[in-house]
């Protein structure tokens, strides 16, 4: 049996087997048989929706980095993140072989409209790591540059002598005309 929803639950199984056979069958028995056929239940592939700019932007960055070699010692990487408090948690499960982490039906995408969130920016690099700033609100330029840049930031990089500053850039959406 091929399993085309990875993300159908053992209940939904068991009553379709039900609703065909007329026979009784627990989720413990579906599950031990997915299992003897090498499935398991594994959390899916969480990506963010990438256009073709994105990825160029991306393979450029690299690229013009490919012959780093001790320069990456010196590299200090920083991100904010957001941690929505109204989506899914990670314990969405889906029904995977080993080697199918990237298939589309394995994969599901964050969702990106408006939820209660929180804030936190960090940094890290190759010796050493910022503190995590959690931030009210949204982190916009006035608040990156007071409550992140000035001080946390900028101690944080004269502690590194030879650090080389590097903020993962956002992607910008544009709304549609």
């Amino acid at each position: 049996m091929e399993a085309t929803d990875h993300s159908v639950t053992l209940r939904t199984v068991a009553q379709h087997i039900d609703s065909v056979t007329h026979h009784l069958v627990s989720a413990r028995t579906i599950r031990r048989r997915l299992q003897q056929s090498g499935l398991s239940t594994r959390r899916p592939l969480l990506v963010l929706p990438l256009t073709q700019n994105h990825r160029r932007l991306r393979r450029q960055w690299c690229d013009e980095r490919r012959m780093w070699s001790a320069e990456w010692n010196e590299v200090v990487f920083t991100d904010e993140s957001r941690i929505c408090l109204q989506h899914p948690n990670g314990r969405f499960r889906v029904w995977r072989h080993r080697g199918e982490r990237i298939l589309n039906s394995c994969i599901m995408h964050n969702p990106t409209g408006p939820a209660p969130d929180i804030m936190v920016w960090g940094g890290i690099g190759y010796h050493s790591r910022s503190l995590l700033i959690r931030t009210a609100g949204t982190l916009n330029s006035q608040c990156y540059i007071s409550e992140v840049l000035e001080p946390v930031v900028l101690p944080y990089l004269q502690g590194l002598a030879t650090a080389i500053f590097y903020r993962i850039p956002k992607v910008i959406r544009q709304s549609p005309d």
